[in-house]
């Protein structure tokens, strides 16, 4: 089903809020540039968007919403394709929390694999600062050999070996 039947201009006896916005108005409300509001747009973050007679973007009054959910999401590190997604679910399933309920387990789950291994290299990075100074008899240096012995715990160099 199209979106942009979802965004039909007001009737002129509306209350103003009800309008569909130009994206000056839209960059004025939202805090974004039309640059960058064109930008998303083009990219399809907001779906099918109506044109004006003149062939300008119009943008529903809950695009300023969009725009919250997209600087909120981009700041929890969701790609631009998840957050597409994310309102693309807010515009059309009928549950759209349980969409975007696995999508932020999803997220999650996978910034705690990402700090899990960033804290496991602070730990190699220490062990390997505690080396002493000297000439190991391979490397040339201590702390290149303890860094080589404690990188083998790094996941990624577990699966080159396999």
């Amino acid at each position: 089903m199209s979106t942009v039947a979802e965004f039909h201009p007001a009737p002129a006896h509306s209350a103003p809020a009800t309008r569909l916005l130009k994206i000056g108005q839209l960059a004025a409300r939202s805090g974004l540039t039309a640059r960058n509001l064109r930008f998303y747009a083009d990219a399809g973050v907001f779906g099918e968007l109506p044109r004006s007679p003149k062939g300008y973007r119009l943008f529903p009054p809950q695009a300023v919403q969009w725009v919250r959910i997209l600087k909120a999401s981009q700041a929890a590190g969701f790609s631009l394709d998840e957050i597409q997604e994310l309102l693309r679910a807010l515009r059309q399933d009928s549950a759209p929390c349980a969409h975007v309920r696995d999508a932020l387990g999803g997220k999650l789950r996978v910034l705690e694999g990402k700090l899990a291994e960033i804290q496991l290299l602070v730990e190699i990075l220490r062990i390997t600062l505690r080396t002493p100074d000297g000439q190991s008899s391979d490397l040339g240096c201590n702390l290149m050999e303890t860094l080589l012995n404690e990188a083998k715990r790094l996941p990624a160099l577990t699966e080159l070996r396999a």
